[in-house]
């Protein structure tokens, strides 16, 4: 005889085998006990959890000869020539390949005839939501009125692909995706019958890897049991072309260090074990997540324990805003490499990327104001403390143009006071703005929901961002995004306004320098603009000459942004 596949043969025959969907289970059987079963039901869930497997136990329940209570016995004829895909009473039909409308007016005519040895005829339709419109307005009629010795069960990995005039004549199960314990506890079945040596750790890894599905954890299970006793963990991690739990973690460690060049050393060592660069970034995503579980709501990481501890020092260390700063630049850059043609170069840019995005900003924290594209060695930024605390600048040492404020009148003053009503009406309307924004340009409405419109100061909108999203707030240095804000808003106030995208630190800046009294109240308005790009201005300077006396020329580079 052939040799049978683990899934195959270790396909569930009974409700009570069945792992992982209990109410699923629970209400199938009662319907089976009090004779209640629906002429129409629909299984939707990921694939591998179930579905096909419970049409299958189902149909035998209903046409069994010797059921005992509701569970079918598997040993009269017609379980065993539904096991073994004989049944005549049963039709298994995969809509992928027989999804147009000739397939369905034949089951439609095929559905009138009386069974041929069974109770009832069962017709399991796979993947259903890959029939045509013109094929499911076939089925329509036939699964509002099918005769009484008929029962339909769709299966579906997409059910929102079903149209809702089928979905509102059956009966629909959701199949959740099974835990990794209980895919666990299945896989240690299945090797204890087998007799075979595998380690703990190696089924815990093969049931994280499933992500729900037992049929693929079975799968993966079979392939390892080619290998010679004891299986281990290292083995699974061949297999899949993963590269372990440890290696995502020397790689957090070189993104923690900051260091460039560890980094991309063991993305080259994962590459030259062939592992590819996709799986790479997405174990590394998988790692981090833990860490993010852990940080946010004190899970313990499903890993071994040497791991798990490892993980845990180095969470407490990056911290939750540096975790969560990874995996966004994780989560795009598995997107773009999905369609890279160079997926080392471009898995190289991610983890590049995530060191810059944490080591690019603190020099510029004297002013509170980052500079776009400037970079410093790693052995430049050993000084950058010190260097911070001999010079950071005062208030007084930026000295704008205009002439000395007027005794006892400060500039904060003057923000809040003057333009006060348009700021209030500006406030009220902003749910309006952002959705008339967002019928202009999608992408510019998300980018606007971070901000928050703090002050209107003659013709300047200053739109404050967290310190966090300085992404949102270069986004409306970008004339494709600021001009539709802008024009959305003159269309709702009557008034035009310049949008002044600034980080809350930076606004916070600005105002305690107006605090100052640096600038006259009746001049406040128009000199908004060129205060502000002044103060850019000398700060960049500042920051830029000190880095040089410093370090040295060759360790700086300034680049403006365009």
């Amino acid at each position: 005889m052939a040799y049978l596949a683990l899934y195959r043969e270790w396909r569930p025959k009974t409700f009570r085998e069945m792992v992982g969907q209990d109410h699923v289970r629970t209400i199938l059987v009662n319907a089976l006990r009090q004779n209640k079963v629906a002429h129409a039901y629909l299984f939707s869930g990921p694939r591998g959890t179930g579905k096909t497997t419970t049409a299958k136990i189902l149909a035998k329940a209903l046409n069994c000869e010797a059921r005992e209570d509701a569970e079918p016995c598997n040993k009269c004829a017609s379980c065993r020539e539904i096991d073994q895909g004989l049944a005549l009473d049963v039709l298994e039909i995969d809509a992928a390949s027989n999804r147009g409308i000739d397939e369905i007016r034949n089951l439609r005519d095929r559905v009138k005839l009386a069974p041929s040895g069974g109770k009832y005829k069962v017709y399991i339709i796979d993947e259903v939501h890959m029939l045509t419109p013109e094929a499911f307005n076939a089925l329509l009629k036939t699964l509002e009125e099918p005769p009484a010795n008929v029962v339909f069960i769709l299966a579906t990995t997409e059910a929102h692909k079903v149209p809702l005039t089928i979905l509102s004549r059956v009966q629909r199960f959701e199949f959740h995706r099974i835990s990794a314990p209980d895919i666990a506890l299945r896989l240690k079945e299945v090797c204890l019958a087998l007799g075979r040596e595998v380690e703990e750790k190696a089924l815990q890894v093969i049931a994280l890897k499933a992500e729900g599905g037992l049929r693929d954890a079975l799968s993966v299970l079979d392939q390892c049991l080619l290998q010679e006793d004891p299986i281990r963990a290292e083995h699974v991690y061949q297999i899949i072309g993963m590269v372990g739990e440890s290696y995502s973690a020397d790689l957090t460690d070189a993104l923690l260090e900051e260091d460039y060049g560890l980094a991309l050393a063991k993305l080259e060592e994962g590459v030259a074990l062939g592992r590819d660069p996709r799986q790479i970034i997405k174990d590394l995503q998988d790692y981090l997540r833990q860490g993010l579980l852990y940080t946010a709501g004190g899970q313990k990481p499903l890993l071994s324990p040497e791991i798990s501890s490892r993980l845990i020092a180095q969470s407490e260390r990056a911290g939750l805003k540096k975790l969560l700063s990874w995996i966004n630049i994780l989560l795009k850059g598995e997107n773009e490499l999905r369609f890279a043609a160079n997926a080392r170069l471009a898995a190289e840019m991610i983890l590049i990327q995530a060191i810059y995005e944490q080591d690019k900003g603190p020099l510029l924290d004297q002013a509170g104001i980052s500079l776009p594209g400037q970079t410093f060695s790693p052995k430049a930024r050993e000084g950058k403390a010190h260097l911070l605390a001999e010079r950071k600048p005062k208030p007084s040492d930026v000295k704008p143009d205009g002439p000395p404020a007027k005794p006892g009148v400060k500039r904060e003053e003057a923000l809040k006071s003057s333009d006060s009503d348009l700021t209030s009406l500006l406030k009220a309307k902003w749910p309006e703005i952002l959705e008339g924004v967002k019928k202009g340009k999608k992408s510019t409405h998300a980018f606007l929901l971070e901000g928050t419109p703090a002050q209107v100061a003659g013709e300047l909108l200053y739109l404050v961002f967290k310190d966090q999203y300085s992404f949102h707030r270069d986004k409306f240095t970008q004339p494709e995004n600021k001009d539709i804000v802008e024009k959305v808003i003159e269309r709702c106030l009557g008034k035009k306004l310049k949008l002044t995208p600034l980080l809350n630190k930076e606004f916070k800046e600005l105002a305690a320098n107006f605090n100052s009294g640096d600038v006259e109240p009746e001049k406040a308005s128009a000199e908004n603009g060129d205060l502000l790009n002044t103060k850019l201005r000398e700060c960049e300077d500042s920051c830029v000459q000190q880095a040089v006396e410093l370090f040295g020329a060759e360790l700086v580079e300034v680049k403006e942004e365009t």
